[in-house]
């Protein structure tokens, strides 16, 4: 396993692999993650924004990670991707990335890293994955995505 920090053009067969592996995300959603692929490479991680965070084992890439600082915030940040390839579940990489993730915010000075995820009973897991990471959801903003899909706010201080 190799934590890999940046994202080139060439990464977004893999990234989008992942993505649909997992069954969670809109075509919409995927399409999104992917343009930020296309931003970070034409400006850059400071100037875009956003910053990369992959997971390579055996030559293939088998998770990644989005997030970057809140431009109106002194001291916070998002989250905005991460997913492991469905094939490759259960062996930490989520937690690996995370932590890693975490790290770098408090190297840029971050304070609180907040996610915003889906409420559908699909996203049950993944509520359990941040909680048990430590973040306490701050707010649900009920029906935000569609009908009987909220928004789920998490939150955690560094």
């Amino acid at each position: 396993m190799e934590l890999v920090k940046g994202v080139k053009e060439g990464d977004k067969g893999e990234l989008r692999a992942i993505l649909e592996s997992t069954g969670f995300f809109y075509d919409f959603e995927v399409d999104t993650a992917l343009s930020l692929v296309d931003e970070t490479c034409n400006k850059g991680s400071d100037e875009s924004g956003y910053y990369w965070m992959k997971i390579r084992n055996g030559g293939k890439i088998v998770a990644f990670a989005t997030y970057g600082n809140n431009p109106c915030s002194v001291h916070s940040f998002d989250l905005y991707w991460i997913a492991v390839r469905e094939e490759a579940r259960g062996n930490h990489y989520g937690s690996r990335l995370l932590t890693a993730i975490e790290e770098d915010i408090r190297e840029r000075g971050g304070k609180i890293l907040w996610i915003e995820t889906s409420g559908r009973a699909l996203y049950k897991s993944t509520e359990g994955f941040y909680l048990s990471k430590g973040y306490e959801l701050a707010a649900s903003l009920k029906d935000f995505y569609g009908p009987g899909d909220p928004k789920q706010i998490y939150r955690k201080e560094l």
